[in-house]
């Protein structure tokens, strides 16, 4: 079945590869007149450089009101992906494009005491926010 064009965006669009995170779909509710149920629908984590890579995301829950799916995922390889959504009612949905990987902005300061007891403070993208 070809995939069908219909409005979808994916929040986070950037999400760590070894910590669990919670991604969001949100359907353009003119598109999606069929009330939404969870059981219609499956999600496959597609890696963009490895075609044998597939992945199935489990699906928490979906939202009818909201046209929202809230998805589970457990982590990849740093690279570039696309969530597949399938849908009985829709068939195949719009794919989306997630990026795993952590990224560093910054790192201060950049020069520090040769003896060490710098406090050096690293800022960037994808990190837990568990000290």
């Amino acid at each position: 079945m070809a995939a069908v064009k219909r409005t979808l965006s994916l929040s986070p669009n950037s999400v760590s590869p070894v910590l669990k995170s919670t991604l969001q779909i949100t359907l353009d509710s003119s598109d999606y007149t069929i009330p939404l149920l969870k059981e219609d629908f499956t999600a496959t984590l597609l890696s963009n450089t490895n075609e044998t890579f597939a992945k199935d995301l489990y699906i928490m829950s979906v939202d009818d009101t909201a046209k929202t799916l809230t998805i589970k995922f457990g982590g990849a390889v740093s690279g570039l992906y696309t969530v597949q959504l399938q849908s009985k009612q829709y068939g195949r949905l719009t794919p989306l494009a997630l990026t795993v990987g952590t990224k560093i902005t910054n790192i201060s300061p950049t020069i520090g005491s040769m003896y060490g007891g710098t406090l050096v403070t690293i800022t960037g993208e994808n990190f837990s926010t568990d000290p």
